[in-house]
This record gives structure tokens, C-alpha cells and sequence, in this order.
């Protein structure tokens, strides 16, 4: 029994990248540096809008998963943040705004990122999990 849905993986991971870039495009567009957004009030925003698209992300796998939709809304999450650090990474290179590569991005930052998608992922799947499937007919009983 492969208990790991690729294709629902796929799926999820996909729709949270879709929704993660433009809200990690948010410090660029408002701020030139990263420095500055730390600092600012904004910080808590997109912090919490990137931790709900961890939550959609799980959803979603745990959704088209048949089984074990919790591990799935688990890698989704975490495969939106690690295919998030190559799109960062390019945007680092073609803006060239001094910064470095990976700068921002400390091992306790990604294990803390690594961990909130963990969490929020099983909490997608909890929920996805809980919902009936929509195409289920009531039991006359």
C-alpha cells in the first residue's frame, strides 16, 4: 500500500506555491529590503497569510489523497516551502539588490518554516479529513 499520493502532493504543493509567491512578493513590493519589512508591522500580515496557504496546501493533498490524508497535507506544506527557495533564490539573482542568495534564510528560519508547514499541513488534512466527500449521497436510514 503506498500510503504517499504523488499526485495529490503535486496538487496541493502546486496551489500553495501558486498562493505562497505573490505573498512573499508583498516585503519586496512594499519595502527594498528585507531589513526594513522585519521591522515593520506588516511582518505579522505575511506571516500569517503564508502560514494559511501551509493550511490550504495540506487541505488540498488531503482532499484528492485516498489515504492517509494528514501525511499528505504534511509534504505538501513542506514541498510549498522547499520549492519556494529556488523561485527565491531567482528572484534574488534578477533583482541583484545586494542581498545575498540566501540571505534571510538561516537554518533555524527554514527548520522553523519546515516545522509551521508541518503542523498547518496536518491541520489542512484534519479539516479536509473531517469534511464529507462531495459527491456522496445521504444515507436514507
Amino acid at each position: 500500500m503506498n500510503v504517499i499520493d504523488r499526485h495529490a502532493i503535486t496538487r496541493g504543493a502546486a496551489i500553495g506555491l501558486l498562493l505562497y509567491v505573490p505573498i512573499s512578493a508583498i516585503p519586496a513590493l512594499l519595502f527594498g529590503s528585507i531589513n526594513e519589512f522585519d521591522h515593520s508591522s506588516w511582518a505579522p500580515v505575511v506571516a500569517l497569510a503564508i502560514f494559511l496557504v501551509y493550511g490550504i496546501a495540506g487541505f488540498v493533498a488531503a482532499r484528492i489523497a485516498v489515504d492517509a490524508p494528514y501525511s499528505n497535507g504534511i509534504v505538501a506544506a513542506i514541498a510549498t516551502f522547499i520549492l519556494w527557495i529556488p523561485i527565491l533564490i531567482l528572484i534574488r539573482l534578477v533583482r541583484e539588490s545586494g542581498e545575498g542568495l540566501l540571505s534571510g534564510l538561516t537554518p533555524a528560519r527554514i527548520l522553523g518554516q519546515v516545522v509551521f508547514a508541518a503542523a498547518l499541513g496536518a491541520i489542512g488534512g484534519v479539516i479536509a479529513s473531517r469534511r464529507t466527500p462531495v459527491d456522496s449521497e445521504p444515507v436514507d436510514g
